[in-house]
C-alpha cells in the first residue's frame, strides 16, 4: 500500500487530494484542524483508508511527535509521501500595518510547520530503502512579490529554498528521500475567496483575481489534484525541483 500525509487535507485542494488517492486504494493521513465528515463517509466506501488527525499546526511543538505516530508502523507501505499543502494568506496587509501575532501565525503554518514536518519525516525513514517523497504546494508568490502578501511571499521563498537544500543534502544518501514543490496555478478554493474580499488598500491587486474569477480562469481543485497526482505517479518531478503545475509534462 502507498501511504500519504496531507497537511490541509480537510478542504480546497487538500480534499480533492486525499479524495482521489483514497479513492486509488492509498492510506491518506490528513492532518487537519477539523475533520471532512463527507471525505470520511466517501472513504468507508473506497479501496483505500482514511485517518483524520487533529492538528493546529501553528502549535509547532507536537508536530514532531505527530509524525513519529503516523510512521510509527509501515508494515506493507511501500511508499510514502508528505504533502505539504495547508497555507493561509492572513494577514493580507502590507508590512508594518500587520498584526504582530498574524505575522507569527502565518509564518508557523505556512513555513516553520512544514518545515518541522519535513524534518521529522526524512529523520523517521531516513534508512528505510523504499519510495520516499516530500512535495511542497508552493506558489508563483515565492518568486514574484505581491503587495500585501509580504507573510505568504516569504513563507513560499523559504519552502522553495528548503526544497533546494533538501536536493542537495539527499544525493549522497543511500537511501535518498526525493524533495519537490510545485505551484499549482490559481485554484478555485477558500483562499480565492479570501482574496477577492479583500480591500484594495491591504491587496492593491485584488481586481486582478476578482477578473481571473469572473472570466473562468481558476482551476477547479478536482482537476488540480488529477493532474498532480498524475504528474507524481509519472515520476516527473527531478530531485529538489521547483516546478509549475500549468507548465510541468510528464516525462516522455
Amino acid at each position: 500500500m502507498h501511504m500519504y500525509l496531507i497537511t490541509g487535507g480537510s478542504k480546497g485542494l487538500g480534499a480533492a487530494l486525499t479524495r482521489q488517492l483514497v479513492q486509488d486504494g492509498a492510506a491518506v493521513h490528513c492532518i487537519s484542524r477539523s475533520e471532512n465528515e463527507t471525505l470520511r463517509q466517501e472513504a468507508l466506501r473506497a479501496q483505500g483508508e482514511l485517518t483524520f488527525h487533529a492538528c493546529d499546526l501553528a502549535q509547532t511543538a507536537s508536530l514532531d511527535s505527530l509524525l513519529a505516530r503516523i510512521l510509527h508502523n509501515l508494515d506493507g507501505v511501500e511508499s510514502i509521501t508528505l504533502i505539504n499543502n495547508a497555507g493561509q494568506l492572513e494577514p493580507m496587509t502590507s508590512i508594518g500595518r500587520a498584526d504582530p501575532h498574524d505575522l507569527q501565525r502565518s509564518l508557523q503554518v505556512n513555513l516553520i510547520a512544514p518545515a518541522i514536518l519535513t524534518n521529522s519525516f526524512i529523520r523517521l525513514t531516513q534508512a528505510l530503502p523504499m519510495k520516499k517523497r516530500v512535495v511542497h504546494i508552493s506558489s508563483g508568490a515565492g518568486k514574484k512579490p505581491y503587495p500585501g502578501w509580504g507573510a505568504y511571499c516569504t513563507a513560499k521563498a523559504g519552502l522553495d529554498m528548503l526544497t533546494r537544500c533538501i536536493g542537495v543534502e539527499q544525493l549522497s544518501q543511500p537511501y535518498p528521500v526525493e524533495a519537490y514543490a510545485i505551484a499549482p496555478g490559481v485554484v478555485d478554493t477558500d483562499m480565492q475567496r479570501e482574496i477577492r474580499a479583500a480591500s484594495e488598500d491591504d491587496f492593491p491587486q485584488v481586481q486582478r483575481f476578482i477578473g481571473l474569477h469572473d472570466s473562468g480562469e481558476l482551476q477547479s481543485p478536482e482537476d488540480t489534484a488529477k493532474q498532480l497526482l498524475h504528474l507524481l505517479h509519472s515520476d516527473a518531478f527531478a530531485q529538489g525541483e521547483i516546478a509549475d503545475l500549468r507548465t510541468k509534462k510528464p516525462e516522455s
